[in-house]
């Protein structure tokens, strides 16, 4: 797991705060925050998110459900929408920042609690202990 990939977990699990995390995201340059977003992506493919994951995440981000990122998320097949959104111009990018890291969030989380309940040996889930 490479320091990109230990942060947006730490983000997802709680551990770091949203606000701490917009704060890293926001003060990346561009080159950098693709870097997140890919990474970011990564990840979120990984947790597989459920249609009930991407719905909760869309009410956890907090975002207006008529933003860009939200309504591709809704009316397109989730793997081309995760490309579309690393695509988006800055301001939409954040957005793409804070939706998916609430998706994954929500996704991350019913993952853990099926299959990692008992404990795990994935490095991401026990990166607060």
């Amino acid at each position: 797991m490479n320091e990109r990939e230990l942060k947006i977990n730490q983000i997802a699990q709680g551990l770091v705060s949203l606000a701490d995390g917009l704060e890293w995201f926001d003060g990346a340059t561009p080159d950098f925050r693709l870097e997140i977003m890919r990474s970011l992506d990564l990840c979120i493919f990984q947790s597989n998110p459920t249609i009930e994951d991407i719905e909760q995440g869309i009410k956890k981000s907090g975002l207006k459900e008529s933003y860009s990122p939200c309504v591709l998320i809704r009316k397109k097949p989730f793997n081309q929408v995760r490309q579309k959104i690393l695509e988006m111009p800055e301001l939409d990018l954040r957005r793409g920042f804070i939706l998916l890291i609430s998706v994954f969030s929500v996704a991350d989380l019913r993952r853990r609690e099926a299959h990692c309940k008992g404990g795990c040996t994935h490095d991401w889930h026990n990166i607060g202990l």
